[in-house]
């Protein structure tokens, strides 16, 4: 674990956006053998002009910009556990092939189609992970909720919950670096709600 931030990290996230406001193709970039050999002196880290000059270009496309900082000062960007999970309320009496029902619930063609779930509450769950998750950020999405968590000595590793529905048959929960006890929990919440959880296959 990081005790402190790297030492001049706000610098280089400065830097970062500068070079990223250069909206012309990387190579014609004036000011960018000047702002790589900043990069190396603020990093440490051997940096040519042309791989600076693709980091930097919308970054945001790729990584955060703390993720960004991270990569310049490590030379790779910070690991990320992501899992999903797969929420649905089978109706009584229905069996169904789990991988069979995921593929149907999350095409739009065919998920109008299923008729074998239960639709979801997403109002009040959304309400009751907000209550779960109380100490997080809650961000809207054009979808459903996003909640993070950054923690202050490492911005770069953000714990993210983000739900996305499926005409309300269906509840996709994808955890990135949450820990353990928090997947539980989320777990535990659903179960409540009579919902089996299905893991993805890649």
């Amino acid at each position: 674990m990081t005790d402190v931030l790297p030492e001049h990290y706000e610098e280089v996230k400065g830097l970062i956006s500068r070079i990223a406001d250069y909206y012309g193709p990387v190579e014609e970039n004036p000011l960018l053998e000047e702002q790589t050999a900043e990069m190396c002196r603020l990093t440490g880290r051997d940096w040519d002009a042309e791989e600076v000059g693709n980091w930097c270009f919308e970054y945001w496309s790729r990584a955060s910009l703390d993720e960004t900082a991270y990569f310049f000062f490590h030379g790779d960007l910070p690991e990320a556990k992501v899992i999903e999970l797969v929420f649905w309320k089978l109706k009584p009496g229905v069996n169904m092939e789990p991988q069979t029902l995921f593929e149907k619930l999350r095409y739009i063609k065919t998920c109008a189609k299923v008729k074998a779930v239960e639709l979801l509450p997403m109002e009040e769950i959304v309400s009751r992970l907000e209550e779960l998750l109380s100490g997080w950020d809650r961000q809207e999405s054009r979808d459903r909720s996003v909640f993070q968590k950054v923690r202050p000595q490492e911005p770069w590793h953000t714990e993210e919950v983000r739900l996305f529905g499926y005409e309300d048959k269906m509840l996709s929960i994808t955890c990135t670096n949450v820990s353990e006890a928090d997947r539980t929990a989320v777990l535990h919440l659903m179960e409540g709600f009579g919902c089996a959880v299905y893991h993805p296959k890649d």
